[in-house]
């Protein structure tokens, strides 16, 4: 992957010329960039659609959120969990892998089809990134920076990583990673990832159990509060971009 991205860049940082989505101008084609760029956005709909419920679930069904959202917060409750004894430590491992695992290739599909487009569409639509091509630029520059790196390592290392994880995932795709390749190092990276959070949680023990505690008793009002703040990080976006 290293290779390949440099081989593109010419040299470690800069970004790559763009090219032309697989299949572009076939009808197939453009149905599938349509479905790829529809999962992207449920994607990203989905994750929204999940913060509420985690003050309304990380007390009472911390499993059942991770599940649903592959939540860090809520496996850090599942480590607690499984300190009391409530939940086994493979289920706690394992609970939040196929939220992922199941759709982090998207990111991978859309760097293969899409080549640097797909980096800084997904980097616009990064915090601070729509109306702000420079900070877009920045990031597609640390992206393939850390592909060039690490290698096909930057996708295991890619939930350390200080570069949004997609953006990560887009790189490979970009630099030509089979799909089999992706998904394997995928599932190592997240599996490290939800060992040492879990852990985490289980370090934290009653701490933590009495933590949840209090969110549980307050979730309603952080609730409500999170919905608040979302809705108005909207408006204020909706009016600097008009």
């Amino acid at each position: 992957m290293g290779d390949v991205v440099a081989e593109r860049a010419g040299r470690p940082g800069t970004p790559s010329p763009d090219r032309a989505p697989e299949g572009h101008g076939r009808p197939e084609g453009r149905r599938v960039d349509l479905l790829l760029g529809a999962g992207i956005g449920l994607r990203a709909l989905w994750g929204l659609a999940m913060l509420p419920l985690i003050p309304l679930l990380i007390g009472t069904h911390p499993l059942l959120l991770t599940l649903l959202s592959g939540s860090t917060v809520a496996e850090v409750a599942l480590g607690a969990q499984v300190r009391i004894g409530a939940v086994a430590w493979p289920v706690a491992v394992l609970a939040g892998l196929p939220v992922w695992v199941l759709t982090d290739w998207l990111y991978w599909l859309a760097g293969r089809r899409w080549g640097d487009r797909a980096l800084r569409l997904l980097a616009s639509r990064g915090r601070g990134g729509r109306g702000d091509p420079a900070q877009a630029e920045r990031r597609v520059e640390k992206a393939e920076r850390a592909a060039y790196r690490f290698g096909p390592g930057g996708v295991v290392l890619a939930p350390f990583l200080p570069v949004p994880s997609p953006l990560v995932y887009a790189a490979a795709g970009t630099a030509g990673m089979r799909l089999r390749v992706f998904l394997a190092l995928d599932v190592l990276g997240r599996l490290a990832s939800s060992v040492l959070v879990v852990t985490l949680g289980f370090t934290l023990g009653r701490r933590a159990v009495d933590l949840l505690d209090v969110v549980r008793e307050y979730a309603l009002v952080i609730t409500l509060v999170l919905v608040a703040v979302l809705l108005l990080a909207h408006v204020v976006r909706r009016r600097r971009t008009a």
